[in-house]
């Protein structure tokens, strides 16, 4: 007969396999817990740092000129490359600009924005950065300007002397022909018809003239390079050491005469007068008449001519009367031209984006 006293029992075995069987699964469950909280914690940072990314790069978009005008290396007109990190809620973004194409003449500059978001507040314990990068390609464009003639005269326009043109046949090649010269009905144009252009001598009311007089003179939508008084006009030496400098310049003054050639804009808020051999290549804007004398751009070549597009007379936007009329006394050569217009108002441009090439899967090396 067995002896009770020596049979060996199983529930403690059994209990400890249990136990150790419960462990080993709870010990599985927190592991995939915490997997799975670092997978959405991963989607999470990267959702994040994709809107830090796009954040960035619309913000450049929208305030370029606020973000970078403490740079050493800014320039209104973008560069080869510029840098700027802009930070935010939860992270930063590295945005940068490339030049792909140069602005040249009419024809726009084209540049690639890349932006890097990288979230650096709410990341899973543990686990790295999140990082995206997006990207677009666009394009500095040129402020658009209304040129309706070579010369537009919104007090009349007196043309003293047979020789010259005044003329409306882009001498850039780039665009159709205007008019050479555009005059209200009343004064209207007189004297030698030494105009050329689609038609030579037009008439139009100045309202039909699109161009905010007062918003650039009393609302300063155009901010210039130089305002002057107190500002000096730039020789004709800083002009010869850099041909790409167009500057705006601001002249408040109710008679003003050009000093020297040169090229860029001119907002001249009274009369201006142009007196010998002088030329300018870009755009004059002159609240007044303007009273040119003397042979102005009356040489051969293209560097002899008042090239681009004149207008004045625009203060009788204003309601101010413009009592005398401009006047072209002797060898006159203004012509219009779309390249001198495009180089002179560049500085005016914007960063445009180009349709259909946003990306978010920009290659980083």
């Amino acid at each position: 007969m067995l002896n009770n006293a020596e049979r060996r029992g199983f529930a403690i075995p059994f209990a400890v396999l249990v136990i150790a069987l419960l462990t080993i699964m709870l010990a599985g469950g927190f592991s995939l817990v915490s997997a799975e909280r670092r997978s959405v914690a991963d989607q999470k940072s990267q959702v994040s740092a994709f809107r830090i990314a796009e954040q960035g790069l619309e913000l450049y978009l929208v305030r370029r000129d606020s973000l970078l005008q403490g740079s050493p290396t800014y320039t209104r007109v973008p560069g080869a490359s510029e840098s700027i990190r802009v930070n935010m809620t939860g992270g930063y973004a590295d945005v940068s600009l490339t030049r792909l194409r140069p602005p040249t003449g009419s024809q726009s500059g084209l540049y690639v924005i890349r932006a890097k978001g990288t979230e650096t507040a709410g990341a899973y314990a543990g686990s790295p950065q999140g990082v995206r990068t997006v990207a677009q390609y666009v394009l500095w464009e040129p402020a658009p300007m209304q040129v309706l003639a070579g010369w537009t005269a919104l007090s009349g326009l007196q043309k003293n002397g047979n020789a010259g043109t005044l003329g409306g046949i882009d001498m850039c090649g780039d665009s159709a022909a205007v008019a050479g010269v555009v005059v209200p009905m009343n004064p209207g144009y007189t004297g030698k018809v030494v105009a050329v252009g689609n038609p030579p001598v037009d008439s139009v009311a100045p309202d039909s003239v699109e161009i905010d007089w007062n918003g650039i003179v009393n609302g300063n939508m155009i901010q210039p390079t130089i305002v002057i008084p107190p500002g000096a006009f730039p020789p004709w030496s800083t002009f010869a050491a850099d041909t790409t400098y167009y500057p705006i310049i601001r002249i408040n003054q109710s008679d003003y005469s050009i000093p020297n050639s040169g090229r860029g804009m001119i907002i001249a808020t009274g009369n201006v007068s142009i007196n010998g051999n002088l030329t300018w290549h870009g755009v004059l804007l002159v609240g007044g008449n303007i009273t040119s004398n003397g042979n102005n751009g009356g040489g051969s070549g293209t560097d002899s001519v008042m090239a681009g597009a004149t207008v004045s007379g625009l203060n009788v936007k204003l309601g101010i009367p413009v009592p005398l009329p401009s006047s072209a006394n002797g060898t006159k050569q203004y012509q219009y031209d779309s390249c001198e217009v495009a180089k002179a108002t560049t500085t005016m441009g914007a960063l445009v984006t180009l349709r259909n090439t946003w990306v978010d899967n920009w290659v980083e090396y």
